[in-house]
């Protein structure tokens, strides 16, 4: 009987269910997943754009005349003329430069000779030019294409010209129409063309403000297949390879360039840039800048006016996109203020507020980082302290509330996978981008990573 009732007094207890640890984390990573993919999909993508090095060019833009040793010549009687030398060729003194035909008959004879013979030394020319470019070209610079190809053209001219010349005599005495024909030769040597202009026969000497009036400035072709009166200028022939490149200065260009004897120019005609010697001269209350050039006389032939970028220097910068550019809030506040002090070296302000108790001011220093100073304010993140904080000067014992508010441009630099302001400093702008200063305290250097649309990004946030 004891027995039994001790049976009945037994208490069955349910088995208590063990936390398993793996099963929450593995739940918890999950979880994150699920989180992680469904913002993804909600957030908008953001481009980043790597910030490359970039040279630097301060420089001025001047408009200069150009004057050469240069003589037009005349046609001594009316006729038609046929030319034998290609503008920008050099010709040697009593090489013929052009037929002067009275009556037409041999002027038509010429344009019906399209035939070229070309000799084993013509070929083996033109070979060589090719040759030599397909050793040099690059696949990333196909414009030298087309050099090859004007320079194909240039020379195949050459040789059509010297095939007219030799053959010429022949065709003359075959068809007995030399009556009214003669060459003209060159009565120096010197380099042809076919361009004359109102300032045909301009010296240094005589450039002057009313030079560069473009009013009055007229170019004119002298190739035409027209008849030519007598004493009609049929072509220009310039005898140096030196000439010069004058240009007005202001007040302002003549100080800032007087003491170099060399400058450095780009013309903006054809981007070519070269360094030349230039000579400064002030003519009554006009400055003027020379300079001096011994090459390159044939590229501008057909120009008058050139307009020139002055590079004064040469540095290194940042170069961004705008759209990368924002401006953020900043507390202006007297470098005075500032004091080193907490458990560290850090610098920052002593805020004021006080006791509840005695109503005493308490001081309590906070780190505060500096993004900008000139020789009287720092520049503070707006979003470190409170509107209307009151801090406190040790070495005056002065206080002030925040209140003065700027702004500085700068960038959100993401390379630890979050958004930080940084500051930048325009230098120059160039289209759709624009160039900022190295090494600028709190700012960006090469290689880092920005966010391309400031507009898209929220201070602080992370970005992946």
């Amino acid at each position: 009987m004891g027995k039994q009732n001790r049976q009945k007094k037994v208490i069955k207890f349910r088995k208590r269910k063990k936390i398993n640890i793996g099963t929450i984390i593995f739940l918890f990573i999950v979880a994150y997943i699920i989180l992680f993919i469904f913002y993804s999909f909600r957030k908008t993508p953001m481009a980043i754009y790597e910030v490359p090095e970039e040279n630097l060019y301060l420089d001025m833009t001047v408009t200069g005349v150009i004057t050469r040793e240069e003589k037009l010549y005349y046609t001594p009687e009316a006729g038609y003329v046929n030319y034998y030398i290609h503008s920008g060729n050099r010709v040697s003194k009593d090489a013929p430069v052009y037929s002067l035909d009275a009556n037409r008959s041999v002027y038509d004879t010429l344009g019906t000779m399209d035939e070229i013979s070309l000799t084993e030394k013509d070929i083996a020319e033109v070979k060589r030019m090719i040759s030599s470019f397909q050793g040099n070209y690059n696949p990333s610079d196909f414009s030298s294409v087309y050099d090859l190809k004007e320079d194909l053209i240039l020379k195949v001219g050459q040789i059509s010209d010297s095939n007219l010349l030799d053959r010429m005599q022949d065709m003359i005495d075959s068809a007995g129409i030399s009556n009214g024909f003669r060459f003209v030769a060159a009565d120096c040597s010197g380099i042809i063309s076919y361009t004359s202009d109102s300032l045909d026969g301009l010296t240094t000497e005589m450039v002057n403000a009313s030079t560069f009036s473009q009013e009055e400035f007229t170019s004119s072709p002298l190739r035409s297949g027209k008849q030519y009166a007598a004493g009609e200028a049929v072509y220009k022939l310039v005898g140096s390879d030196t000439w010069q490149i004058v240009c007005p200065l202001s007040s302002e260009q003549y100080m800032e360039l007087k003491e170099r004897t060399s400058l450095r120019f780009t013309v903006k005609k054809d981007d070519f840039s070269f360094r030349a010697p230039v000579e400064f001269t002030l003519r009554g209350s006009d400055y003027y800048m020379v300079v001096n050039m011994a090459y390159y006389g044939t590229n501008y032939l057909d120009d008058r006016f050139l307009e020139l970028e002055i590079m004064l220097s040469q540095d290194k910068g940042l170069k961004i996109p705008k759209t990368a550019i924002t401006t953020k809030d900043f507390y202006v506040i007297p470098l005075q203020y500032f004091t080193v002090g907490g458990d560290s070296n850090d610098t920052g302000l002593y805020v004021v507020s006080y006791s509840a108790q005695t109503g005493q001011p308490e001081y309590r220093f906070m780190a505060a980082e500096i993004y900008y100073q000139d020789s009287e304010n720092a520049y503070v993140d707006k979003d470190a302290f409170l509107a209307q904080t009151t801090i406190y000067c040790p070495d005056t014992q002065e206080t002030m509330t925040l209140a003065q508010i700027s702004t500085l441009e700068g960038v959100y630099q993401v390379n630890r996978g979050y958004a930080v302001f940084r500051r930048v400093e325009r230098v120059e702008e160039n289209g759709d981008y624009v160039v900022v200063a190295k090494g600028t305290s709190k700012g960006i250097s090469v290689y880092d990573h920005i966010a391309l649309n400031a507009g898209n990004v929220i201070d602080s946030s992370i970005i992946y």
